[in-house]
């Protein structure tokens, strides 16, 4: 059973003091972590205060991009090596945004999913490319080639902890709405793709996030799909009491369904 995985992507919002307000709401109210893994990509800076309030609770903080390399005279870039000196576990990768306004390939993506996976931090890998056919041997399989070029020269070990995300760009931003269909059918392709190159086994263990306008009330229906095992959520993440009810979905759903 892949358990499931509920994560806050901030971008570009929240200063340290409003980050570390947020934490002081939000920390007591979270869900058992037997149950779900919970986590926040703040901007960069706030990492370390958070934490440092983190500590010995069950939330991870998350960045929001890494470095291809570990260290040296690249001004600006982050360092994987010590992010995870600093205590953080994940590091969201090949973000849609990224692609888009900082122009990252297929290519910087992987160097960056290797340099993490190498140094013991485990990528999650944002995918939001549009499905291709191809027929082999008269039976049609679906193939996505950003995913598969950006899982270069992992290793199987490697690859079991590796976390994926589907965030297609039709449900990305404000004024988009979430497609349940559309949901389930990409993360059902992502699984469907490691299948076809590395095997039932890893297939089975990867867990598979989607992303986009995902909130309280559509949560629970997003990770009701067989495919689904967690959510990467945006806007609707800054506000302190939408993220309490989305962590709790689990609870929440129970109690929806006794009444």
């Amino acid at each position: 059973m892949r358990k499931p995985f509920i994560v806050a992507n901030w971008k570009m919002h929240k200063n340290v003091e409003q980050s570390v307000a947020f934490l002081h709401k939000v920390l007591d109210r979270l869900p058992n972590s037997d149950h779900v893994d919970i986590g926040i990509a703040p901007q960069s800076f706030a990492t370390y205060p958070m934490i440092e309030i983190t500590q010995h609770t069950n939330l991870q903080i998350i960045s929001q991009n890494a470095a291809t390399k570990y260290d040296g005279a690249y001004t600006g870039e982050i360092s994987v090596k010590d992010l995870k000196d600093m205590g953080i576990n994940y590091v969201m990768l090949g973000h849609s945004e990224r692609r888009r306004f900082f122009h990252e390939s297929n290519q910087i993506v992987n160097q960056k999913v290797l340099a993490a996976a190498n140094i013991g931090v485990t990528p999650i890998v944002c995918t939001n490319e549009d499905e291709e056919s191809i027929v082999i041997n008269n039976k049609r399989y679906y193939i996505l080639r950003q995913l598969h070029n950006v899982l270069q020269g992992l290793s199987i070990e490697q690859l079991q902890k590796v976390i994926l995300s589907f965030e297609p760009t039709s449900s990305i931003g404000e004024g988009h709405e979430m497609n349940l269909q559309l949901a389930e059918r990409g993360c059902q392709l992502l699984r469907q793709q490691i299948r076809l190159f590395y095997g039932n086994d890893v297939a089975n263990r990867i867990r598979i996030l989607y992303g986009g306008s995902v909130n309280p009330e559509n949560i629970a229906q997003v990770m009701d799909q067989p495919d689904v095992d967690g959510v990467l959520i945006g806007r609707a993440s800054l506000d302190p009491e939408k993220f309490v009810q989305m962590a709790n979905y689990q609870n929440n759903y129970a109690l929806a369904l006794q009444n």
